[in-house]
């Protein structure tokens, strides 16, 4: 499809000032009202049809329907985090306390470059294009709902990409089977007895058991879990007392879990509860164990559309630009509700500035979308397109 290339081009600068505008507005989860009415806006100048309302009122579904009856999916998630921006770029956010810091900016503005280069091309088309703007990826599992709302009832296949910094721009990576973990939340109470901080004895420190529990749970993956198996376990906060002469009654832990295999996932959530339980019940104090209502599954990419990926890859980036992944993330992606219902990838879009050059992590507050991916997102997607749509 040489003449959707010709748009893509033309389309390139028109969607990276898209991006860096999307950049200056970060919202978060189930709140990206400012973001859905942007996205509905470029698609209303597309003349691209679309419906409103999905995931609690942000999600976007947009259309393209061409000659054919087999339908391909694109998501884009369009949320951010809170976090504090420290790029000092001239596009910087402009909300106090919120950034794009995962590269969901750029992942919404590719995608709206591909629903512009298809719909201009329509007519080329053998088949229908569903382009699914979602929210919440982060942390409230957005892609839930958009399953649970029927946007994959006609869908034959599904494709997201990911930023991702430790890929040079301009290349993809593809991990065929599981590619991340899934991942859940535990929350454990800790309930000690309070007193002075000069009479300890008088008390049960809630903060030294989190100390000791917070310890106990790293024995976990090292001597409970198969060596041969992924697993993680990570107390991430922990929240206690309200002055420094105080031993307060009672502490908070807060963190995840991940693995690969349901059964491994299991396995840490009873691991987690039975230490906390008995390592607060060994120091006198008692622990609540209670876990997460929006976990995240496991992300399984199909290897038959991850060799397709790769293929087009290959064709339409260049052979040197395909690359595979060879560990799987211990990071979560709510694109593995999609990939539970139907065939998929979820593709790696390298964004890392050229060579010698520091590229912060995702979720660090001096993160930025690096622009020089567009093209290649674009073009990739549109090459999956025209292959899915195309094949038997």
């Amino acid at each position: 499809m040489d003449e959707i290339r010709h748009t893509i081009t033309r389309t390139v600068p028109e969607i990276m000032a898209l991006r860096r505008e999307l950049h200056e507005h970060p919202e978060i989860r189930f709140e990206e009202q400012w973001t859905s009415d942007r996205v509905a806006q470029f698609l209303d100048e597309a003349r691209i049809p679309h419906q409103r309302g999905y995931a609690k009122g942000t999600g976007i579904v947009a259309t393209i329907r061409g000659e054919g009856h087999k339908t391909v999916l694109l998501r884009a998630d369009m949320d951010a985090l809170e976090i504090r921006e420290e790029t000092g770029l001239p596009y910087a956010s402009r909300i106090p306390d919120r950034m794009h810091a995962c590269g969901h900016d750029g992942h919404t503005a590719c995608l709206c470059g591909v629903a512009k280069a298809l719909a201009e091309h329509q007519d080329l088309l053998k088949g229908a294009v569903k382009l699914v703007f979602q929210p919440a990826e982060e942390q409230a599992a957005g892609g839930r709902f958009m399953v649970e709302e029927g946007v994959l009832d006609d869908v034959d296949a599904a494709f997201a990409l990911h930023a991702w910094p430790t890929l040079p721009a301009g290349k993809i990576g593809i991990r065929p089977g599981w590619m991340m973990a899934g991942a859940d939340w535990f929350r454990i109470k800790v309930r000690g007895v309070g007193c002075h901080g000069a009479d300890p004895a008088a008390g049960v420190d809630p903060i030294l058991v989190s100390a000791h529990i917070t310890t106990a749970l790293q024995s976990i993956v090292s001597r409970e879990i198969d060596p041969w198996e992924a697993g993680v376990v990570t107390v991430a906060r922990i929240q206690a007392g309200m002055a420094t002469n105080i031993i307060p009654e009672t502490a908070l832990l807060e963190g995840t879990y991940r693995s690969l295999r349901p059964e491994i996932h299991a396995k840490l959530a009873e691991a987690i509860q039975r230490v906390a339980e008995h390592t607060a019940r060994a120091h006198r104090a008692s622990a609540t164990v209670g876990f997460g209502e929006r976990r995240y599954p496991a992300l399984y990419n199909d290897p038959a559309m991850a060799a397709l990926v790769a293929e087009t890859g290959r064709e339409v980036l260049g052979a040197d630009n395909v690359v595979e992944i060879e560990q799987p993330c211990m990071a979560s992606e709510d694109f593995a509700f999609y990939l539970q219902k139907v065939p998929g990838t979820l593709i790696c879009l390298g964004i890392a500035p050229p060579a010698g050059a520091p590229s912060p992590p995702l979720h660090s507050p001096r993160f930025n979308f690096n622009d020089d991916a567009i093209p290649t997102a674009m073009r990739l997607l549109c090459g999956l397109v025209e292959r899915v749509l195309g094949q038997p």
